[in-house]
């Protein structure tokens, strides 16, 4: 290792040893819930709730905790066959966490058992996670291509008469039908799957190439339905662009031009610095991850910002330990594994 990345390895091990010790029984905690982006103020799920209520006459029908997607994110940016036992054990509790939120060959954000569908975003960062450690072989990353590819279809009315973008929801009848919300951030991380394994056989199809061109637009208006950062956006579309040579050019621009200044908060300071590696923008990427370094705090973990929204609403969540994972994966460049 160069000697100036030393000072990355001593914050890795410490991040690792804080998401170790954050493990309770059903896994890595839930993300904080607040109306603030720094999440200054938690909400308890029922506070949550009753302000969406009050203030926007919004009643999601549940209360929206125990989320499961940062433990998929968490499979899918941490390294796989780690010579650290904590990391090794930390893998294999969000493994488990990670079932909980099954059904078939779809995930969903919140339980099985919650008046929420299943969504395309976690699913296809759950199948990311699940490859990348050797749990979900070329079989299933078939079987769930499929489901992703025609969640655009599946509204009970007939097939769709022109190819739409990969939806965020399904609307087969199976759940409460959600419509055919998109979000950038989520149709990105479904191309990212589509790339897997097994999945790719699934390729060319009408629905990955008009989730291909929504994205490419999307990331020229650096904006995401469900995301309130444009970091966000760019983190998910780099990695898409690492698969999928087409989105490559407009996407590095993107990046590019997003890279000054430096976004201000640890959480995207460490999505643009993942960003920058998948698209080949080497600029400043050292002082970014030293920037990142003294944002560290004492107990090993990066602050808490806001990476999910509710919807186009002003509910906002986030924590310490999925800001810890980005940046462990920040910190930790992986040469050849993009293309």
């Amino acid at each position: 290792m160069p000697a100036d990345e030393s000072p990355w390895d001593a914050s890795v091990r410490r991040g690792l040893g804080f998401l170790h010790r954050a493990l309770g029984p059903d896994g890595l905690p839930s993300t904080v819930l607040s109306v603030e982006r720094d999440l200054r103020t938690p909400l308890t799920g029922i506070e949550a709730r009753r302000y969406l209520l009050a203030a926007h006459g919004t009643d999601l029908g549940f209360e929206p905790v125990h989320e499961g997607l940062s433990a998929m994110w968490g499979l899918a940016l941490l390294a796989p066959d780690g010579d650290r036992p904590e990391e090794r054990e930390l893998v294999a509790a969000l493994a488990r966490q990670v079932e909980r939120y099954r059904a078939g060959h779809r995930y969903g954000c919140f339980p099985q058992g919650t008046p929420f569908p299943a969504d395309t975003d976690s699913t296809a960062v759950a199948l990311d996670g699940l490859v990348r450690h050797g749990l979900a072989g070329p079989g299933r990353a078939a079987e769930t291509a499929r489901e992703l590819l025609g969640a655009g279809a599946r509204d009970g009315f007939g097939p769709v008469p022109l190819p739409v973008p990969v939806p965020v929801y399904w609307s087969d009848g199976a759940v409460p039908p959600q419509g055919r919300r998109n979000d950038a951030v989520a149709a990105a991380n479904v191309l990212h799957a589509l790339r897997l394994p097994g999945a790719r056989d699934a390729l060319p199809h009408p629905a990955a190439e008009a989730t291909l061109r929504y994205v490419r637009v999307e990331v020229r208006n650096a904006a995401a339905r469900h995301h309130p950062s444009p970091e966000a956006l760019l983190h998910s579309a780099a990695r898409a662009a690492a698969v999928h040579t087409a989105l490559l050019d407009p996407v590095r621009q993107a990046v590019a031009e997003r890279s000054r200044p430096f976004p201000a908060s640890p959480l995207g300071l460490a999505l643009l610095t993942i960003a920058a590696e998948y698209t080949e923008v080497p600029d400043d990427q050292a002082a970014r991850r030293r920037l990142l370094v003294a944002a560290q705090r004492a107990d090993g973990s990066w602050p808490a910002c806001a990476y999910y929204r509710a919807g186009g609403l002003p509910l906002y969540s986030g924590s310490p330990h999925l800001t810890t994972l980005f940046a462990l994966r920040a910190l930790r460049p992986e040469r050849g594994a993009q293309r």
